[in-house]
Protein backbone atom coordinates (compact mmCIF):
# COMPACT_ATOMS: atom_id res chain seq x y z
CA UNK A 1 0.00 0.00 0.00
CA UNK A 2 1.27 3.88 -0.68
CA UNK A 3 0.04 7.29 0.24
CA UNK A 4 -1.54 9.94 -2.46
CA UNK A 5 -0.22 13.34 -2.37
CA UNK A 6 -3.26 14.21 -0.03
CA UNK A 7 -2.27 11.36 2.52
CA UNK A 8 -4.90 9.17 1.85
CA UNK A 9 -3.76 5.35 1.73
CA UNK A 10 -4.61 3.43 -1.28
CA UNK A 11 -3.46 0.30 -2.56
CA UNK A 12 -1.92 -0.41 -5.71
CA UNK A 13 -3.00 -3.03 -8.49
CA UNK A 14 -1.64 -3.64 -11.71
CA UNK A 15 -3.71 -3.40 -14.51
CA UNK A 16 -3.68 -5.89 -17.82
CA UNK A 17 -1.07 -8.29 -18.23
CA UNK A 18 2.59 -8.42 -16.82
CA UNK A 19 5.13 -10.78 -16.80
CA UNK A 20 7.28 -11.54 -13.83
CA UNK A 21 10.08 -12.31 -14.95
CA UNK A 22 11.57 -11.16 -18.41
CA UNK A 23 14.33 -13.62 -18.34
CA UNK A 24 12.86 -16.19 -20.88
CA UNK A 25 12.42 -12.52 -22.98
CA UNK A 26 16.07 -12.35 -23.07
CA UNK A 27 17.52 -14.21 -25.01
CA UNK A 28 15.36 -13.54 -28.28
CA UNK A 29 15.81 -9.88 -27.54
CA UNK A 30 19.64 -10.42 -27.51
CA UNK A 31 19.41 -12.78 -30.64
CA UNK A 32 17.69 -9.91 -32.30
CA UNK A 33 20.32 -7.06 -31.26
CA UNK A 34 23.53 -9.61 -32.27
CA UNK A 35 21.60 -9.94 -36.21
CA UNK A 36 21.01 -6.30 -36.28
CA UNK A 37 24.19 -5.13 -35.52
CA UNK A 38 25.79 -7.60 -38.24
CA UNK A 39 23.86 -6.69 -41.15
CA UNK A 40 24.61 -2.91 -40.06
CA UNK A 41 28.32 -3.86 -40.11
CA UNK A 42 27.65 -5.88 -43.60
CA UNK A 43 25.60 -2.78 -45.31
CA UNK A 44 28.53 -0.51 -44.18
CA UNK A 45 31.65 -3.10 -45.39
CA UNK A 46 29.46 -4.06 -48.73
CA UNK A 47 29.17 0.26 -48.81
CA UNK A 48 32.23 1.06 -48.35
CA UNK A 49 34.36 -1.72 -50.02
CA UNK A 50 32.25 -2.81 -53.31
CA UNK A 51 30.22 0.07 -53.99
CA UNK A 52 33.31 2.54 -53.85
CA UNK A 53 36.16 0.26 -54.56
CA UNK A 54 39.94 2.17 -54.19
CA UNK A 55 41.55 0.62 -57.40
CA UNK A 56 44.63 2.67 -56.34
CA UNK A 57 47.72 1.34 -55.77
CA UNK A 58 48.59 -0.28 -52.20
CA UNK A 59 51.87 1.86 -52.16
CA UNK A 60 49.93 5.12 -52.91
CA UNK A 61 46.85 4.28 -50.31
CA UNK A 62 47.14 6.89 -47.26
CA UNK A 63 48.48 4.75 -43.95
CA UNK A 64 46.63 5.87 -41.05
CA UNK A 65 49.59 4.31 -38.76
CA UNK A 66 52.10 6.34 -40.50
CA UNK A 67 55.45 4.97 -41.48
CA UNK A 68 56.33 1.04 -41.13
CA UNK A 69 59.02 0.73 -38.32
CA UNK A 70 62.41 -0.76 -39.83
CA UNK A 71 64.28 -2.73 -37.40
CA UNK A 72 68.47 -2.27 -37.99
CA UNK A 73 70.61 -5.04 -37.55
CA UNK A 74 67.71 -8.10 -37.58
CA UNK A 75 67.34 -10.70 -39.68
CA UNK A 76 65.93 -9.82 -43.24
CA UNK A 77 62.80 -11.85 -44.30
CA UNK A 78 61.91 -12.43 -47.78
CA UNK A 79 58.14 -13.29 -46.99
CA UNK A 80 56.37 -12.04 -44.53
CA UNK A 81 56.18 -12.96 -41.08
CA UNK A 82 52.86 -13.29 -41.03
CA UNK A 83 51.05 -13.80 -43.43
CA UNK A 84 46.70 -13.08 -43.34
CA UNK A 85 44.04 -15.54 -45.16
Amino acid sequence: STVTRDGQEVELRGKGRHDPCVLPRAVPMVEAMVALTLVDHLMMQQAQCELFPNEAAAEDLPNPMGKTARRQGGPVHQEPVASGP
